[in-house]
Order: C-alpha cells, then structure tokens, then sequence
C-alpha cells in the first residue's frame, strides 16, 4: 500500500517541481533579454506588463468575483501620480523608489472608491467602475495643463531609462506572482473565495467580507499602478488618451478568464496568449482586428468557461489544485 502511495504522490511532486524550474527558467529568460545581442526589449517589456496587469485584476476578479470594468483606472492613475510628482513638480524622491512608493497613493485612493462601490455586485459593480474611469479620465484631462499636461499629456525625458525599468517591471511581476501564491494558501484568501462562491454565506459563518474585499481591492489596486508607475519610467511620457482606455481593462479581463480565474497560472498564460495573439492579428489584419479578438473571447466563454487550467484540471483531476 506504501508503494501505491508513494506512486500517486510523486508525479504531483514531480509536477511542482516542474512548476519551479520552469518559473527560475522564465525568470532567467527575462533578466537575460536585455543583455542579448541586437535583443529589442520592448516585446519583453509589454508581455510582463499585460501578465502582471492581468494578475493584477485576478486578485479582485478571481478570487472575491467582482468583475471590475474600469480596473485600467488604476494603472492610469499610477503613470499620472509619477508623471505628475517627478515631471510636473520635480520631486527629487529617486525615480526606482517612487515607482513603488508612489503607487500606495492610488492604493489609498482605492479604498474612497470601494467603500461605496464594493456595496454593489454584478453587473451594477462593474458599471460603477466603468463609470469611475471614465470620471477620472474626464477629471485629469481637464485638469490644468500646468499641473497634469492635459491634452498634450506629461513629457519627462529626463527620466528615460528603458532598462532600469525593464528590471523594475522584473521585479514587479514576480512580487505580484509570489504574492497571488500566497493569497491562494491563505486564510485571507480562502475568506475571499468564500465570499465568490456565496458572499451572503460567508458573512453568516463570520467573515468579515467588507475588509477583506477592500484589502484585495487596494491590493489589486496598487500593483497595477506600480506597473503603470514603470511604464512611465520606460516611455517618459503618458497622456489622457493612452492610458485611461477600456481596450486595456477588456484584454485584462480576456487574459484573466482564458488563462483561469482565480489561480496563479491561468491569467499569466492567457494574457500571454492574447498578446501574442494581438501582435499577430495587428499586424495582419489591421482592420479586422478587434472583431476577431471579439471573437477569440466568444469562443472561451462558450467552450472554455473555466480557462485553460479549469480545461487542463477536468482532464486530468489528479492535478486539480496543483497547477494553481
């Protein structure tokens, strides 16, 4: 009987480690990319920056349920906090320490908007932020051209340094990814599962669902300032136009349901996807581009209603939970 044990446990072992090696090699892979020859870090860049948006969404989307709409406000905001505090005001705060420290503001900013906005669920939640974006969009580009560029946006070219951002945004997607494995060990994040699945039971049984839905939320929040924070760094540059668009939260929330909701994995591999999948149907077909793109989410929703890893997981359930 030991033998039989040992022989079902070691191909989940083996599957971990696989799992490990396979993140130290992707790690590898991105610090190396800026040192190849001829290598264009751009591509690089992008892709890290759509996974840890995408991951960033997951936090609020997978694991509480609320699907947020205008979660690109965030990110928004966060190319606006850095544009503003080291371009528009001078700030002598180091540019690699503000990218991370500046985007605690958007988090606190957060918590104003969810405190009324998390007492809603479904589509009025979604709308509610759809609109919040919009407002803060509206808000910032009729803000003093003095204070946040306005129409014209924020210049900073003094601050143009690709690589370090580069390194930065490193450095980002693979806090946010340890800390979405740690959520989903967590009793915080088993309280937050058990508010997706009935917020209503979850409440009765004595979680704290109003917290714990604000802390995902600044959480969620943050991380995707950060990356909207280095962006600027690895550009030098933002406007109205740029980074208050919906077609960001759309790709999110696309990358974050066809890779899996709620796991680690899944919105890394979908957001990836869809971005390899952008880049090629841009390229070649221009004009047809977002209808087919429409058309890529249709087919997910209709016959991969739990992602890629929910389709890997009924296949083969002895890997359920194991590649989450």
């Amino acid at each position: 009987m030991s033998l039989a044990i040992e022989r079902r446990v070691e191909p989940a072992r083996l599957l971990n480690i696989a799992l490990v090696v396979l993140a130290l090699i992707g790690v590898a892979v991105l610090l190396w990319q800026p040192m190849r020859p001829g290598a264009s870090i751009v591509f690089w860049f992008n892709l890290m920056k759509v996974m840890t948006l995408a991951l960033s969404l997951n936090l609020i989307t997978g694991f509480t349920g609320y699907v947020d709409f205008g979660h690109v406000v965030f990110y928004g905001l966060g190319t606006y906090v850095a544009g503003i505090f080291i371009g528009q005001l001078g700030w002598t705060v180091p540019v690699p320490l503000w990218v991370f420290v500046g985007p605690v503001l958007v988090a606190v900013i957060s918590l104003f908007v969810g405190m009324p906005a998390l007492r809603l669920r479904g589509a009025y939640f979604a709308i509610a932020m759809l609109s919040f974006n919009e407002a803060s969009r509206l808000i910032v580009l009729n803000l003093p051209r003095e204070f946040a560029g306005g129409a014209f946006g924020i210049p900073t070219p003094e601050i143009y340094d690709p690589f370090a951002a580069y390194y930065a945004m490193v450095a980002l997607i693979v806090g946010i990814t340890l800390f979405t494995i740690w959520l989903g060990g967590s009793r915080f994040g088993v309280g937050l599962k058990a508010i997706r699945d009935d917020e209503v039971a979850a409440a009765v049984m004595g979680i704290r669902t109003t917290p714990y839905k604000l802390a995902v939320f600044a959480a969620s929040a943050y991380f995707a300032a950060a990356a909207g924070s280095i962006n600027y760094w690895f550009v030098a540059f933002t406007s109205n136009e740029l980074v208050f668009t919906n077609l960001v939260t759309v790709e999110m929330i696309a990358g974050v349901f066809l890779g899996g909701a709620g796991t680690v994995v899944g919105p890394i591999i979908g957001s990836g996807i869809l971005y390899w999948a952008r880049d090629v149907l841009w390229g070649q077909f221009p004009y047809l581009y977002l209808p087919l793109f429409g058309g890529i989410i249709a087919l997910v929703v209709l016959f991969v209603p739990r992602g890629i890893v929910g389709y890997v997981e009924d296949r083969f359930p002895s890997l359920r939970a194991k590649i989450r």
